[in-house]
């Protein structure tokens, strides 16, 4: 086993390789060595949230920034710098250790939830309103599984009352061993995500399925027990099916990018894409694009924001907040939709999604990077505070991943407040018992 002072070394010595780079201006030796550093303190830290967090930051920073497609264009060294000193920022509270006093005291009792006949019921009858939403929606707008593009002719408090069941499959890491009966697996995990998938949002039922899953690690590791995969009986039993999901995944993203583009009016078809950003539609080519594009996309849009100079001349508050707003009665503008015309003057129903830290540099420039610094210590409170709750347990899984949806698409969305209060909800009239002293 390495030393952990060697592997804090290693990190000291690439964040000052990553600062030299930054200094001489150097966007190949900053590309390399910040994803090395972000690689390496994902492969090496012991910690569940750090990992998480590394290779998550390290997929969006490493792949996106390689200059091999005309798609959104030439990124600049400058967007590569805004993007690295954000990335440290989010990492940084992950870096050194803090004693677990900070966050509870010793001899507390464990918060433990759990499921009640009152639960089950509520559960119930919100599924079955959602179910009758989701047959409005496709007799007034269209088969929006089909046709994504209907899904902007949706109202928004529509697509957000049909999303609200998708928090239910978390509560089913607080069954008993008696209660994982046939009924309750489709009552709480089938029905509830089925709604969002026929509206086309795939992207939320994957963030909340990927919640499940980190979820369950947490709760498969002995109540006092620090976070570690090692200290997982479930994770090393089936760590082999993780990687066969995550592969499965792959390729049904693969599969719906094409299909999308295939039977769309709208979009052009994958040959098309690949030879007017590749230069052809060679196979390689082809097997990049889908998580290529999807990556760059984000980076692209940041860099034209960047090279503009874009600000909030749009609206009164904030435009990262704006799409609050798009729930009050009547038509408010979609930052997306607004972003899109002013960007690229379109007349594309959809909007554009620049990431969070093209979003936030519209509006607070580089006060961005404390601002993330500060999201990640939030998530680092909640990861902590876990050790001794259910409900904190349920926070941090919420939060992580939908921060992780909120870096890629950008803009502070109601569903992200919705979550919290549903989730809350249940825990409120679910039963909470103190258990055994940690």
């Amino acid at each position: 086993m390495i030393p952990k002072s060697f592997k804090d070394s290693i990190v000291f010595v690439l964040i000052l390789l990553t600062g030299i780079a930054l200094y001489l201006k150097s966007y190949e030796f900053t590309h390399l060595t910040f994803s090395l550093l972000l690689l390496f303190v994902a492969i090496t830290r012991q910690s569940i949230n750090t990992k998480i967090f590394g290779f998550y930051l390290f997929l969006y920073y490493f792949i996106p920034f390689f200059n091999i497609s005309t798609y959104r264009g030439t990124i600049s060294f400058y967007t590569l710098q805004i993007y690295t000193y954000a990335n440290f920022a989010l990492i940084l509270p992950l870096l050194f250790t803090i004693s677990k006093s900070v966050f509870r005291k010793n001899e507390v009792k464990y918060k433990k939830i759990a499921i009640t006949p009152f639960f089950v019921n509520v559960v119930i009858i919100q599924t079955i309103i959602v179910y009758l939403l989701v047959a409005y929606v496709f007799v007034t707008v269209g088969n929006v599984l089909v046709h994504q593009e209907l899904r902007f002719f949706m109202s928004p408090m529509m697509s957000y009352l049909i999303k609200s069941t998708l928090y239910i499959p978390l509560f089913t890491l607080f069954f008993e061993r008696s209660q994982f009966t046939k009924k309750n697996i489709l009552l709480f995990i089938i029905l509830p995500l089925f709604p969002a998938f026929f509206i086309g949002s795939r992207g939320t039922v994957i963030m909340i399925i990927i919640s499940v899953l980190v979820l369950y690690l947490l709760k498969n590791i002995n109540v006092g027990d620090k976070y570690y995969l090692r200290n997982s009986k479930a994770w090393r039993n089936n760590k082999h099916w993780v990687y066969l999901t995550c592969f499965i995944g792959l390729i049904l993203f693969q599969i719906v990018y094409y299909t999308r583009r295939l039977v769309s009016t709208t979009f052009l078809s994958p040959s098309e894409l690949a030879i007017r950003y590749f230069g052809n539609d060679n196979w390689y080519n082809m097997l990049i694009m889908p998580v290529y594009f999807s990556l760059r996309e984000t980076v692209g849009i940041t860099e034209k924001i960047i090279k503009e100079n874009v600000s909030n001349t749009f609206f009164d508050y904030p435009m990262f907040f704006s799409e609050l707003m798009t729930i009050l009665p009547g038509e408010q503008p979609s930052p997306g939709i607004v972003l899109s015309k002013r960007l690229y003057q379109t007349n594309y129903e959809g909007g554009i999604t620049p990431g969070v830290i093209g979003a936030l540099y519209i509006d607070y420039r580089d006060w961005l990077i404390p601002i993330l610094f500060f999201t990640s210590f939030i998530i680092y409170f909640l990861y902590k505070k876990s050790l001794g709750s259910d409900m904190y347990k349920l926070l941090y899984a919420l939060t992580i991943t939908q921060f992780f949806h909120i870096y890629h698409r950008g803009f502070f969305k109601p569903e992200y407040l919705v979550a919290y209060a549903i989730v809350l909800f249940y825990v409120f009239i679910s039963s909470l018992k103190k258990e055994e002293t940690i």
